[in-house]
């Protein structure tokens, strides 16, 4: 271990640092293993110290028999699974968070182009976030045999990156590695986290990068923290991903991952109603095109691209193509899976495969409420109320502050006919934090078959007002008018929405919404615009 002045270690952060392993791994040693850590007395919450002394004399005793219980007990060597936790940031700068998310983040993605391998997705492995958690106690909760964990240290120009393997049956380490590099060979030390871990777990290794992906700094910077902001739920954040993602491109315009981004956040974008699918359309479509000039190996190109040709094209066929070799390159990704489910297989019809897929994708995802809903969603779609509501109610326990969690509570209540308490539910979430425009449009729609028509033409009027700043889907107002009983306005509105290619039409073969209009001529004809008639 490397010679600091002072004997005394104050933190845990301190302590993990100058064992070289993460806080995680620290704090079960000093649980289970006898690691000599004090506890400083008084005050609202106590202090830990450790003497450098004391470790190094532990570390002598305890080291070697810590790596033989790690190495022992082939004959049951776990199943190929495994999750990479957040990398802890050791950096005296908390903003370098992005940098030690986005290592791990990376090498998730690399290790979900492993065959065989079953790789826990970020949204899941990110959430358990918190050092004193055992890792048997992850491996669990995620349903994995293997648990990476690591810490990052960046220092100006240097980096130190320190990752260990940990069998999350009994929490012996199964192999271990520091990495002093600089900060440019960044990418070099994710290929050789993934290659050490596919001999550790006896995987076949995917093949390795054919090229670094940039050897700009600053634009993998710019994209590290594009991806950072991406997971979070907010206008604010959506403005600084894509400031990042431009950044990146006008850094190094061969940098293909943040053309990715772009398309990705065009999409959300339509969501939540910043630009119309039209634009959508350009900006995103370009992107994928520009990616895949520059390196067409990449999964979730393929699987986006997919999702683009199901959305916009109506192209099935092309769709299925690019989801199957998504899956080909990267089968341990969720989100290839998750699109599939979404936008091929259920519009087309294959609800007990868009199902299966679904599950997988909670398997993968397990903690995700997002990964529950959707498959709620699926299940809503193949009429199989009381499993949907099973699937919804999952996800608010997993996450009862969610609001995508609470509202789609809302939906299962409402396609099992109680429409009053899903009406509560929705204006609920719309008053606490707001709702997309499709949502709104879902309250306008229970307002309007519970015989409150004038507050649903209030809401249709709020939507009017609104689209000057925002794009309304025309989903939207066709729920609203269906829900009045204005069954040729509905139709009006359905028409549009497919001819603009509203974010949400790929839902129209199967939601059980438009049931009601299933039987009119006027809807087949819907159906034969978007091919599948």
């Amino acid at each position: 271990m490397d010679a600091i002045s002072g004997d005394t270690l104050d933190s845990w952060k301190a302590i993990a640092a100058y064992l070289h392993r993460d806080v995680r791994t620290v704090v079960r040693w000093e649980h289970d293993r006898g690691l000599p850590v004090h506890r400083v007395p008084g005050g609202g919450r106590a202090g830990v110290f450790a003497l450098k002394s004391e470790l190094d004399a532990w570390w002598k005793g305890a080291h070697r028999r810590l790596m033989e219980e790690g190495q022992g007990g082939v004959a049951h060597r776990p199943s190929p699974s495994i999750a990479v936790l957040p990398f802890a940031n050791l950096s005296s700068a908390k903003e370098n968070e992005y940098f030690s998310d986005g290592l791990a983040d990376e090498v998730i993605t690399l290790l979900t182009r492993v065959p065989g391998l079953r790789v826990t997705a970020r949204t899941s492995s990110f959430a358990l976030r918190s050092p004193a958690q055992d890792v048997r106690d992850i491996g669990k909760k995620l349903g994995v045999s293997a648990i990476l964990e690591g810490s990052v240290q960046r220092s100006g120009r240097r980096v130190r990156v320190s990752a260990q393997l940990v069998d999350a049956r009994n929490g012996f380490h199964l192999w271990s590695e520091q990495y002093d590099r600089k900060v440019g060979d960044v990418f070099a030390i994710e290929d050789d986290i993934s290659r050490a871990i596919a001999g550790a777990l006896e995987v076949r290794l995917a093949p390795a990068r054919i090229t670094t992906p940039t050897l700009n700094q600053e634009a993998y910077n710019c994209w590290l923290k594009a991806r950072y902001y991406q997971h979070y739920e907010s206008l604010e954040a959506y403005a600084k991903c894509r400031t990042y993602l431009k950044r990146a491109i006008a850094l190094d315009p061969r940098f293909p991952q943040p053309y990715l981004g772009l398309a990705d956040l065009a999409r959300a974008a339509v969501d939540v109603g910043i630009t119309g699918p039209r634009e959508a359309l350009a900006e995103g479509r370009a992107a994928i095109q520009k990616a895949f000039e520059l390196d067409d190996s990449l999964g979730e190109a393929h699987a986006l691209s997919g999702a683009y040709r199901a959305w916009m094209d109506f192209d099935w066929s092309g769709a299925e193509a690019d989801f199957e070799r998504a899956l080909a390159l990267t089968p341990a990704s969720a989100e290839a899976r998750r699109f599939r489910a979404l936008h091929y297989l259920a519009p087309t019809g294959r609800l007990r495969e868009a199902e299966q897929e679904m599950r997988q994708v909670v398997a993968l995802d397990p903690v995700s409420p997002i990964a529950c809903i959707e498959l709620g969603k699926v299940l809503l779609w193949a009429r199989q109320f009381d499993r949907a509501r099973e699937a919804m109610d999952a996800a608010f326990e997993l996450r009862p502050d969610h609001r995508h969690a609470d509202w789609f509570r809302g939906v299962a209540l409402y396609f099992q006919g109680h429409i009053e308490e899903a009406l509560r539910i929705w204006q609920s979430v719309h008053r606490k934090v707001g709702a997309t425009p499709l949502g709104i449009g879902a309250i306008g729609m229970a307002l309007g078959q519970l015989g409150q028509h004038r507050e649903a033409r209030a809401v249709l009027a709020a939507l009017d007002a609104a689209e000057p700043e925002r794009y309304v889907p025309r989903l939207s107002r066709a729920q609203i008018h269906m829900g009045l009983g204005e069954t040729d306005a509905a139709f009006e509105w359905l028409d549009r929405a497919v001819e603009e290619r509203d974010i949400h039409i790929l839902d129209l073969p199967c939601k059980p919404i438009w049931d009601r209009l299933r039987g009119d001529p006027r809807f087949t004809a819907l159906l034969l615009k978007m091919r599948l008639a």
